[in-house]
């Protein structure tokens, strides 16, 4: 048992992770008061246990909850999938899941749900996603997640240890808009077979007033496209997203709803950004170049969101950020992009154009022409502008952004360098 820990009371209005993910997932319960989250518990005849997991590493740096109880299951939430985790993390699970099978505790603190012994049992959110998917009795991994985009995240499995799905819960207005907008998505993209697959929807339904949805569990053998895992070809890119048609660009829906997105965060104050944004959104508007338009963009297609079974079979998930129609290659520049960002930290206004170049033969594999490249990259980085913005607006301020705002303004400013370049052909 971890020093000092025993029995703290975990109420979710605290500043700490666990606060946070107790107000992210067990806010209403709480707050009834037939429900109490415990670290550490002593016995109490009070109160009886209802879920019980290991806060690994510890309580003082918690990054996950792992069940605890039955050792095949603990086992499987820290042994399953390590394909998917960097090197280092995927040593630790190796080193704490191999002797969990045999019933050693992988962490020194618990953290147990607790229900009241007397009185009607307060529903859990464990509760409601066994009833969705019509299973007596499942276990969940829960990740502990601290940034800007944080919901609670639920990988779930059998009795057995079995993968069964993985569950995202939304507690607040931007996580329900990202999880209608993937549950919205995987109903159109999600269980089919060719090149590029996405997990089939499990289930969809509502917590503390709040939607959620489950997928289907990836194959046991997935590994992250890192290393040696070779990136999408352009016919997996373009194979849950297909060119539907060539049109001009207003006509999408895709840049219509991103350009009333900005209209509205232009009346919330800096105008530095909002003069930048609506320049760059009138000029593409002005030259409306034609452009090939797929059914959707993924929206955050990136290494960490993909990865390949054994025989190179890719898979593709986290379809938060997906939008309907839209100009083809902007996950190709998006994907440059964020690799560029992660192994040597360049922004993505110093990026752009190296970034468009790496893209080529994506944009020519979907019939973009030559003239419509600049275009594109400006339409992408308008998303990128406005989600920075959007978030900044949220958040209080630029802090938690990961494209800051000065960031978000050379970005603007280099995309429509580019429209106003010797290389940028007026579209035809």
């Amino acid at each position: 048992m971890g020093k000092g820990t025993s029995g703290r009371i975990i109420t979710g209005r605290g500043d700490s992770p666990l606060d946070s993910l107790v107000e992210q997932l067990w806010r209403e319960p709480v707050a009834t008061g037939s429900v109490r989250i415990v670290l550490d518990p002593e016995p109490d005849t009070a109160w009886e246990d209802a879920e019980d997991y290991w806060v690994v590493p510890s309580a003082a740096r918690p990054t996950i909850l792992i069940p605890r109880g039955r050792p095949a299951v603990t086992a499987a939430a820290l042994l399953s999938y390590r394909g998917l985790r960097p090197v280092r993390v995927r040593a630790a699970r190796t080193l704490l899941g191999v002797p969990s099978r045999f019933g050693l505790p992988p962490a020194p603190n618990r953290l147990v749900v607790q229900r009241r012994t007397a009185g009607e049992a307060a529903p859990l959110p464990l509760e409601e996603l066994q009833a969705c998917l019509n299973r007596e009795r499942l276990y969940a991994a829960i990740g502990i997640r601290l940034g800007d985009n944080r919901k609670p995240t639920l990988q779930l499995f059998s009795p057995a240890g079995v993968p069964a799905g993985y569950a995202k819960l939304a507690w607040d207005d931007a996580s329900q808009a990202a999880i209608s907008t993937e549950a919205a998505a995987l109903a159109e993209v999600g269980g089919g077979t060719g090149p590029t697959r996405a997990p089939r929807l499990l289930g969809t339904g509502t917590w503390q007033g709040r939607p959620y949805l489950i997928t289907e569990p990836l194959p046991g053998k997935v590994r992250g496209v890192r290393g040696r895992i070779p990136m999408p070809t352009p016919q997996e890119m373009f194979a849950l997203c297909p060119v539907e048609r060539v049109d001009t660009l207003s006509s999408t829906l895709q840049f219509s709803a991103l350009t009333k997105r900005l209209e509205v965060l232009g009346t919330t104050g800096d105008g530095e950004v909002a003069r930048a944004a609506g320049t760059l959104a009138s000029l593409l508007s002005e030259r409306n170049a034609r452009v090939p338009v797929t059914a959707r963009w993924h929206g955050d297609l990136v290494p960490w969101n993909t990865a390949r079974e054994p025989d190179g079979q890719l898979w593709c998930w986290d379809w938060e950020s997906s939008d309907a129609d839209a100009a083809a290659g902007l996950d190709a520049l998006h994907w440059t992009i964020s690799v560029r960002r992660e192994s040597a930290g360049i922004p993505a206004a110093d990026s752009l154009d190296a970034a468009l170049a790496e893209a080529a033969p994506f944009l020519r594999a979907a019939g973009a022409p030559p003239s419509s490249w600049a275009d594109i990259a400006a339409v992408y980085a308008l998303v990128v502008a406005e989600r920075a913005w959007a978030l900044a607006l949220r958040n209080g301020g630029w802090s938690a952004s990961r494209t800051s705002r000065s960031q978000s303004l050379d970005l603007l400013a280099k995309a429509a360098g580019l429209l106003s370049g010797p290389r940028a052909q007026p579209p035809r």
